[in-house]
């Protein structure tokens, strides 16, 4: 920090856009704040800054909350706020997300509200819009941060100049709304690639029943670049493909059939953007079983494998698989588990069809009466008082069968808690890490997801056949596979299928959606993608599968060159009738950042003038005494 100009290592947040407005964060061009420590020692900003003065407040993350933030932005004139990491300690529960998670998606999908994160803001900070910097600076850099911020503590307390400030420079062009942004290309649809793949080849002739398996791949939190989600929803997405692989090595006993030989067909979809509006669940089951006009191929590949040009498609595998066969789904959320800790069997009393209830009782009391206990994690059925389904991806898939007129299906969601949320840092920066014996939970989880889909996909339920796949769950994979996507993604498994990344964990922030060769599309989608395609290739012929995760109530222009509302939604050009908050992410300058730089005190500012007059009036002085003897002895 001895450099006139340093930059701070930090994750910022970042401006986003709904159909309602703007949330997140923005500053208009470079804004420059004196550094003022805001912490249980120095908590006297309020009373002795004045409000005209732009600051940038220091404070520990301890104390970084909506409360105090919306304090401080009402009593200052806030260049920015720098958020101080401590890996050290965190709280004992935070969540920066709303008691009611995804509450809008909830009333479009008819379902009844309900506090399942009761440890959420009412006001939550993750929806608010701000109009200036906040970055979380990292570990490395707080310490400097801080001692400069304290420093001017001291020299304002002596009265003294204060010297240093930060500059906070993230200007985000997209402005008012997302249809606004989405129409002047200032912004980006919030999405990326869903995962899918299929224990059996796809034949569409066969018109077998499906079994579905989803897990949620991503996360978010405040600070995008953060959003590790170990527990919401990692855990579900390491117990689904460690059992999925599982499933795809063979079973020894004559008497118990390969997964890839049982009646009905397993899928697994692994689904992201679904923290914004169920994004990858909506797109994957408003386009299976649709018909696709490919207007332009790609050359690289022979069809079906082959990428649509447009509209955009990365391959077209979906279109042998169809919406109406899927008969059961089974929902993998948050599944790490303490030692003696129950799994929660949820289904949606509420639906309107008494043949999905009753299809999803008997599901449910099918995994509880026959998987129950005998990996040392038992499973039982959800409170009866509970209104409906956590936050989930399954009415999903269930609205458009309904909507489609497409029949019946039967349903649960597996989770760790019963009635509320017991991970205590939901869509948290703190949801970062388990314990060793929650990692180990996951393995015991992910033998009774293949337990369950083997037996629902018509496998025989007998002893032998169980014990033969628990042997195939590797709980070894399960260990390397949590840690890759929670603590270092520069790990071996992830070399080996996509190559060196950067080193430390990896944001499962879904992103912004482009229209990219399927080889260019990078990160956790690219590397579960290859993991998964490598065993199960043999059985499918073609592996796994990405699927565009884009709000399906978009269209891409092509003529325009930009997103339009779909021609398919009956809006009216009325935002309110949009069945999603059309989440989007804006555009911004190369060159954001954060850096802190020491001024000249105006003291010295004034000296160096005075200086510099005095020296040109000696100068000119000096000059005229001099003049006679320049002409007398150089006369030319």
């Amino acid at each position: 920090y001895d450099a006139m100009y340093t930059s701070v290592d930090a994750a910022p947040c970042v401006r986003l856009l709904t159909k309602d407005g703007e949330i997140g964060c923005s500053t208009e061009g470079r804004v420059v704040g004196v550094l003022r420590l805001y912490d249980e020692d120095h908590d006297d900003v309020l009373t002795s800054h004045s409000a005209d003065d732009k600051i940038a407040i220091v404070m520990p993350e301890s104390l970084f909350n909506q409360s105090t933030v919306k304090q401080l932005d009402s009593s200052l004139s806030l260049a920015g706020i720098m958020v101080l990491a401590n890996e050290k300690t965190k709280p004992s529960s935070y969540s920066p997300d709303e008691a009611t998670p995804q509450s809008f998606m909830a009333k479009v999908r008819g379902e009844p509200l309900y506090e399942w994160n009761p440890i959420g803001e009412r006001d939550p900070i993750i929806h608010q819009r701000y109009g200036f910097g906040i970055v979380r600076v990292a570990d490395a850099d707080a310490e400097g941060v801080r001692s400069k911020a304290l420093l001017n503590e001291e020299k304002r307390a002596k009265n003294e100049f204060v010297p240093y400030v930060a500059e906070f420079h993230y200007p985000m062009y997209a402005k008012g709304n997302s249809l606004a942004c989405l129409e002047e290309a200032t912004c980006l649809p919030v999405g990326g690639f869903s995962v899918w793949t299929t224990l059996q080849k796809l034949n569409k002739t066969l018109n077998k029943d499906i079994v579905l398996a989803t897990a949620m791949m991503d996360s978010s939190a405040f600070f995008h670049d953060l959003a590790f989600g170990a527990s919401s929803y990692q855990s579900g997405v390491v117990s689904l493909t460690a059992a999925t692989l599982a499933l795809s090595k063979p079973l020894l006993t004559h008497t118990c059939p390969n997964a890839t030989q049982l009646p009905k067909q397993i899928m697994v979809a692994l689904l992201n953007a679904e923290q914004f509006g169920y994004v990858g669940s909506r797109r994957l089951a408003r386009d299976l079983g649709t018909e696709l006009e490919c207007n332009q191929w790609s050359a690289k590949f022979e069809r079906p494998y082959r990428t649509c040009l447009n509209p955009y498609k990365p391959n077209t595998l979906y279109t042998s698989l169809n919406l109406t066969n899927i008969d059961t789904i089974l929902e993998v959320g948050q599944v790490s588990l303490e030692e003696g800790d129950t799994l929660y069997a949820h289904i949606d009393r509420s639906d309107p069809s008494p043949d999905n209830i009753a299809r999803s009782l008997a599901f449910s009391a099918m995994i509880s009466a026959n998987f129950s206990g005998g990996t040392g994690v038992s499973v039982t059925g959800a409170s009866e008082q509970l209104p409906g389904l956590p936050p989930s991806s399954i009415p999903s898939f269930v609205k458009e069968k309904r909507d489609r007129g497409l029949g019946g299906v039967g349903y649960v969601s597996l989770q760790n808690h019963n009635t509320s949320f017991t991970n205590p840092y939901y869509l948290s920066r703190f949801d970062s890490n388990l314990t060793a014996s929650q990692v180990d939970s996951l393995c015991s989880t992910a033998k009774i997801i293949a337990k369950t889909l083997y037996a629902t996909a018509g496998g025989p339920a007998s002893d032998t056949c169980q014990a033969e796949i628990d042997a195939n769950v590797d709980c070894e994979l399960v260990s390397a596979l949590f840690h890759c996507l929670t603590q270092d993604f520069n790990c071996p498994l992830v070399n080996k299928y996509s190559g060196e990344q950067d080193e430390g964990p990896v944001s499962h922030y879904a992103g912004v959606y482009f229209l990219v060769d399927p080889d260019r599309i990078i990160g956790v989608p690219r590397f579960l993608n290859r993991l998964l395609a490598e065993s199960l290739v043999e059985h499918n012929e073609y592996g796994s599968a990405l699927h565009d995760a884009v709000d399906p109530v978009l269209a891409f222009n092509y003529d325009k060159d930009k997103w339009d509302i779909s021609s398919e939604v009956s809006w009216g050009g009325n935002a309110s009738l949009l069945p999603s908050m059309l989440f989007s992410e804006s555009n911004w300058a190369a060159d954001i950042g954060t850096r802190l730089y020491r001024r000249e005190d105006p003291f010295v500012q004034r000296l160096m003038l005075g200086l510099g007059v005095a020296i040109t009036v000696l100068a000119g002085i000096g000059g005229y005494l001099f003049r006679p003897y320049v002409i007398q002895n150089f006369k030319t």
